[in-house]
């Protein structure tokens, strides 16, 4: 019984994070304007007496209304990005949110990591790398992301030669974790991918990576 019980758990579990997860993204994306939605249903079905008893249904009308609605805006504004016109009004919209005090901040710091992230080079990450740390003795595995900054090479001698940042996530929530700058020499980089890294983190050690298969020699 046991058996079956982990077997079910395993088979459960990562179901269960993924529509979590799915639906926590829905509801950030359609809160914004699902009351607007909503209202105009509202209005418009004000006569009908089925959309006054099961307000249920009317809020997940609304929310698959904006889904659909942000899924084609996200494909035009893709579509209309790569047009010289419509690049210029970006570039006018950009000039005009960064002239605005206070918001100019979080447009900046929003539009910097997004850019970030959704990289047309498809890598985040340079490599994934182990380190001594927290001590001397002891290693963590991370990820090298990008050079460090020269303000603080200026002020670290030991950077100067080519520092590097590398983030080091904490097991089980690998979304937190430790941005640290070392030097080259101390970085040690490896061949898993960065989906075999995570793995290994969130499953505190249980999931170990496969030996990359060596070709036989010919005869």
């Amino acid at each position: 019984m046991k058996k079956h019980l982990i077997t079910g758990v395993v088979i459960l579990l990562p179901i269960a994070l993924t529509i979590t997860l799915l639906a926590f993204l829905i509801d950030v994306l359609t809160i914004p304007f699902v009351g607007i939605v909503h209202s105009v249903l509202t209005f418009l079905g004000s006569n009908v007496l089925y959309l006054q008893k099961h307000a249920t249904i009317l809020l997940l009308i609304s929310r698959l209304i904006v889904l659909v609605f942000l899924i084609i805006v996200i494909f035009l504004l893709g579509y209309l990005g790569n047009k010289l016109f419509f690049r210029l009004l970006i570039n006018i919209f950009h000039k005009i949110m960064m002239k605005i005090p206070f918001i100019k901040k979080i447009y900046k710091i929003i539009r910097d990591m997004t850019k970030t992230f959704f990289s047309e080079k498809g890598k985040i990450f340079e490599s994934s790398v182990i380190v001594n740390f927290p001590f001397s003795h002891s290693y963590m595995m991370g990820f090298q992301s990008n050079d460090v900054p020269a303000e603080v090479k200026a002020k670290a001698p030991s950077l100067q030669q080519g520092g590097k940042s590398v983030f080091l996530p904490t097991a089980l929530h690998p979304t937190s974790g430790f941005l640290i700058m070392m030097s080259p020499e101390k970085i040690h980089k490896t061949e898993l991918s960065t989906e075999e890294v995570l793995k290994f983190l969130i499953s505190v050690g249980l999931f170990i990576p496969k030996e990359p298969q060596k070709e036989e020699p010919h005869a």
